[in-house]
C-alpha cells in the first residue's frame, strides 16, 4: 500500500512539473516570430515503425550503415535493394500503418502559423497522411515512396522523381529500371554517403534558412546522430534560439527544455495547451544573449 502511494505522490510530482514545462514552452511558441520542429524516428514509434538508432526494436547496426550507402548501391544494386531496403524498411509497406496522435498534434502546431515548419528525418510520409501542408514541410531525408534514376545526372529523361516502381520481384532480385536509359532505380531517400545537396528534393536550402530565422527549435523523438540535428543546435546557439526537447530520452547537452515521454502523449497535451491558454499568461520574447 505505501508504496502504490510513493508511486502516485512521485507521478503527481512529474505531471505537475510537466504542466509547468508545458505552459512555459507554449508562451514561447506564442511569442515567437518563427518555431522550427526537427523530427526525428521516435515521433512514429507508436505507429509501429521501428526507431534507427534507439530503443529496444532499433535497426541500427553495422549492416545499415554498410549499405545504405550510394556507394553500395551502385556496385550492388539488386543486393542493396533486397538487403537494405527490404531489410531496414519492411514496416513502411504495412497495410495498417498510420499516422499517430503525435503527428496529428504536430500537424496541428505548425498550422497555426504560417511561418513555423517541420523539418523531418521520417521518410515514411506519415506527415503528409497527418494533415501536414507541403509549404510547412521540409523532409530532408527524402520520401519512401518516390524514386529516381541512379544516372538522373545523366539521364535526360529521368531527371524527375516518380511515385510508382515495380517492387514485386526485388526477392527475385528482379530491381526497378529507369524506362528511359534503363539503369537501376533507387527510393528517393538520402544515404549515408551523401549530402544533403544531393537533390533538390530534399530543401536543405530551406532548412537551412529556416533555421537561421527560428525564435525556438523544437526536437521532436530525434537522437541528435544525424546532420541535420547538428546544424539545428549550432544554429539555435548561434541565434540564441529557445530549444525545447520532446523525446522519451534526455538532449545530450544543456540549456535545453526537456519535455520528457513519447511524442504522441506530449504533442497533443502541448498543442491543447496552445488552443485554451490561461488568461493571465503573456507572451515571452526569445532568449536573450
Amino acid at each position: 500500500m505505501q508504496r502504490r502511494g510513493g508511486v502516485r505522490i512521485v507521478r503527481a510530482a512529474y505531471l505537475r512539473r510537466m504542466d509547468a514545462e508545458l505552459e512555459r514552452v507554449a508562451r514561447w511558441i506564442r511569442g515567437a516570430g518563427r518555431v522550427v520542429y526537427v523530427v526525428g524516428a521516435g515521433l512514429s514509434v507508436p505507429s509501429g515503425i521501428r526507431a534507427y538508432r534507439s530503443g529496444p526494436d532499433a535497426i541500427w547496426d553495422e549492416l545499415v550503415t554498410s549499405w545504405g550507402t550510394r556507394e553500395k548501391l551502385e556496385a550492388e544494386p539488386a543486393a542493396w535493394w533486397k538487403i537494405f531496403w527490404l531489410g531496414a524498411h519492411a514496416d513502411l509497406g504495412r497495410e495498417d500503418l498510420a499516422p499517430n496522435d503525435g503527428h496529428r498534434a504536430l500537424a496541428r502546431l505548425v498550422a497555426r502559423d504560417a511561418r513555423d515548419l517541420v523539418i523531418t528525418q521520417n521518410v515514411d510520409g506519415l506527415h503528409r497522411r497527418a494533415g501536414h501542408l507541403e509549404t510547412q514541410l521540409v523532409e530532408i531525408h527524402g520520401r519512401h515512396d518516390r524514386f529516381v534514376c541512379t544516372a538522373h545526372a545523366r539521364c535526360a529523361g529521368g531527371r524527375e522523381p516518380i511515385d510508382r516502381v515495380d517492387l514485386s520481384r526485388l526477392e527475385e532480385g528482379v530491381i526497378p529500371r529507369c524506362a528511359h536509359c534503363r539503369a537501376p532505380m533507387r527510393p528517393l531517400v538520402l544515404l549515408f554517403d551523401e549530402l544533403y545537396e544531393s537533390h533538390p528534393a530534399f530543401q536543405a536550402r530551406r532548412a537551412r534558412r529556416a533555421l537561421d530565422e527560428a525564435d525556438v527549435v523544437v526536437f521532436v523523438g530525434t537522437s541528435f546522430s544525424v546532420g541535420i540535428t547538428s546544424l539545428a543546435i549550432r544554429s539555435a546557439r548561434f541565434t540564441h534560439a529557445r530549444v525545447v526537447n520532446v523525446n522519451v530520452e534526455r538532449a545530450p547537452f544543456e540549456d535545453v527544455t526537456e519535455l520528457t515521454g513519447s511524442a504522441a502523449d506530449v504533442l497533443p497535451r502541448l498543442a491543447r495547451e496552445l488552443d485554451h491558454p490561461s488568461p493571465d499568461r503573456d507572451t515571452v520574447p526569445p532568449a536573450s544573449p
